[in-house]
């Protein structure tokens, strides 16, 4: 039987690491399921991979988050929120690579590398990327939009890329 001392030193590690994580890497772990709150109180979270699992949805995610990886799951649109990635106003990275998405999701303005290769995504619009009514607005942080793979033929939507500084990799023809 543990002592209390040592049971509430124990609690106190925990939280102190909890509070205080910055990195999470549970690739390759056979993930199916996250709930929704698992991240919430992992507040200072700023890098997470969940990359080669078994996810079909996406949780909750921590609004500190600069770097985010869901490579080689089995995300489809239905399993990421409109609002998924919304309130993440640092993220720069986002890895949603070889996946079963039918659809690009709204990406945050501080977006910089966007990889969305070997999907299902069929088809974008001009508010993908840019604003359909401002021809003004521009997307200068978004250097790296990865695409190849999917069946979306990419030269049938110009007027989606007007807003950035290259276009996306990805099929033209």
């Amino acid at each position: 039987m543990m002592s209390e001392y040592m049971e509430n030193l124990l609690k106190q590690l925990f939280h102190f690491y909890t509070v205080t994580l910055k990195r999470i890497d549970l690739t390759g772990n056979l993930i199916s399921e996250i709930e929704d709150g698992a991240f919430s109180k992992l507040t200072l979270l700023e890098e997470l991979s969940l990359a080669e699992n078994r996810l079909v949805k996406l949780p909750l995610l921590p609004n500190k988050l600069t770097s985010f990886n869901a490579n080689y799951n089995r995300l489809k649109t239905k399993g990421i929120k409109a609002t998924a990635f919304k309130k993440l106003a640092k993220l720069a990275n986002l890895f949603l690579a070889n996946n079963q998405l039918e659809a690009v999701p709204q990406i945050p303005e501080s977006v910089r590398i966007l990889h969305l290769q070997n999907n299902n995504i069929t088809e974008i619009s001009t508010d993908t990327f840019c604003r359909r009514n401002d021809t003004y607005y521009l997307r200068p942080r978004l250097s790296e939009i990865r695409m190849e793979g999917n069946p979306v033929v990419l030269s049938k939507y110009p007027d989606s890329f007007t807003c950035l500084r290259s276009v996306p990799t990805g099929r033209y023809r």
